[in-house]
């Protein structure tokens, strides 16, 4: 597939004008909780972290020394993912009949999924695997053609920096070795290649393993906490995973994810087959998972990164008037969302509002930091995990200390060398995340100041109360 091409210039134009809407949004977005999360991974470079494998902050580190640790410069390795991921889409699908419409129109049904517009903008471990999956199934494809240990080596390389971008990335294994058995092709398992393949991938996730080794193996002990959290089956969490994702992705697109699937897994396309094994091994883990622990919606947005587009592509045989409107629903809320995350024009009632946890950040450290006087002895502190990110990221410029003081294990642990015992702390309540701080921790006195909106159009967004904690002594 030659992109110089005129035929190919429709897609070209798409995914160029999408990248520069995108870029030009960015800055003018707050962080959310995973993103400032990451961008933290990249202020504090490791082997590896306790949520997650390095390379979403290693990835970070780089774009944010060159664009800076702002807004903008957080966002521009998701961009530029969601661009080159488009192109490996439009491939995969292009290169099924040369048809270059279809493949355009499997790509707009990739854009007009709503969360795709969300992780095209924020870099997460799912983001960096989006770039990954699809060279990793071509190399496969490569490697049946013909058994070179240069595109052994390539696999390997793929395959490792999958390793380093999320723990899940193991999974690619079962289908890759599915595919060898049901293709008959056994040679594969015993080439004298797979060796050398085998000790790249090992040598680039040898990062994840020492740091695991270093501190108790607790990023795996978590991991598998995460993902399957209960010994018992939580229906109800089921049937909201399931509700989330229809929702999440389009609920007029989400079905032609699993109609792609079954026909894939029919296809005599080469490529086409083995990403319907892929596509299966993964929709089959998370929702297994999904069944002992609500699944957050992005945990399966690789299937339908890849099987939207490939059931758009099936289903233009059925009815293309579906798809019209399947995806014109879709680009229109997406382009409704995207003007309201740069013009804020939507009127909704207080603490309802779709910017809830984006802004008003730097506020709220902007008033927390007016408290305090000296930073040897005072400083700032959260209660719980998902402000602490944005806490600690807002609060960059200032010389005061952020401390998440709460009883859970995380990353914030290992980011805490001391505990800020003896100090006076200023507490941050949310409107969503508020702590009965004489109850919860053991203070001389607890100083309540006024609290104070964070507003937006009239509407309250959040609502803060800072609270001061004299010689902090633990948690009761």
């Amino acid at each position: 597939m030659n992109l110089a091409n005129k035929q190919h210039q429709n897609f070209l134009f798409f995914i160029s004008f999408v990248a520069i809407l995108r870029l030009t949004l960015a800055p003018f977005v707050g962080l959310g909780v995973d993103e400032a999360h990451y961008v933290l991974y990249a202020l504090n470079l490791d082997l590896s972290y306790f949520d997650h494998p390095p390379l979403v902050g290693w990835v970070q580190y780089i774009f944010t020394s060159i664009f800076s640790t702002s807004e903008f410069g957080a966002r521009v390795a998701a961009i530029i993912i969601g661009f080159v991921t488009s192109i490996f889409i439009y491939k995969l699908i292009y290169d099924i009949n040369k048809n270059t419409n279809q493949a355009f129109i499997a790509v707009l049904a990739l854009h007009a999924s709503f969360l795709f517009n969300a992780l095209f903008i924020m870099l997460m471990p799912d983001t960096l695997l989006f770039l990954l999956i699809l060279p990793i199934i071509f190399t496969v494809i490569e490697i049946e053609k013909n058994d070179r240990l240069s595109t052994w080596l390539l696999l390997g390389l793929l395959l490792g920096l999958a390793g380093l971008s999320k723990y899940t990335a193991v999974l690619f294994i079962v289908p890759i070795i599915l595919y060898v058995l049901l293709r008959r092709r056994y040679d594969l398992l015993y080439t004298q290649n797979i060796i050398p393949s085998i000790v790249l991938a090992l040598i680039i996730i040898l990062p994840v393993i020492v740091w695991n080794i270093q501190n108790d193996w607790s990023s795996f002990a978590y991991q598998s906490a995460h993902v399957v959290g209960s010994n018992s089956i939580n229906w109800n969490g089921f049937a909201s995973s399931i509700g989330a994702q229809f929702g999440a992705y389009n609920p007029f697109l989400t079905p032609l994810a699993f109609y792609g699937l079954y026909k894939a897994l029919r296809s005599e396309n080469s490529t086409i087959f083995l990403t319907a094994l892929f596509g299966f091994v993964m929709i089959l883990f998370f929702t297994y998972a999904s069944l002992y622990k609500t699944a957050l919606p992005h945990w399966s947005a690789l299937f339908y990164m890849l099987f939207i587009p490939i059931g758009t592509f099936y289903m233009l045989q059925i009815s293309k008037k579906y798809l019209k409107f399947a995806i014109g629903f879709g680009l229109l809320l997406s382009i409704i969302a995207y003007a309201e995350l740069g013009f804020k024009f939507i009127p909704l009632p207080d603490h309802q509002s779709l910017h809830r946890d984006i802004y008003g950040w730097d506020e709220i450290m902007k008033r927390a930091n007016e408290q305090i006087t000296d930073a040897n002895t005072e400083a700032i502190a959260v209660t719980n995990w998902t402000l602490a990110s944005r806490a600690i990221y807002y609060n960059r410029n200032y010389d005061s200390a952020v401390y998440l003081v709460d009883d859970r294990d995380d990353q914030f642990d290992v980011w805490e060398k001391e505990k800020p015992l003896g100090k006076d702390l200023v507490i941050i309540n949310t409107h969503s995340f508020e702590k009965n701080i004489n109850k919860y921790m053991k203070c001389s006195e607890v100083i309540q100041y006024n609290k104070f909106d964070i507003m937006l159009n009239d509407s309250k967004v959040n609502t803060i109360q800072l609270i001061r904690c004299k010689n902090y002594q633990g948690l009761k």
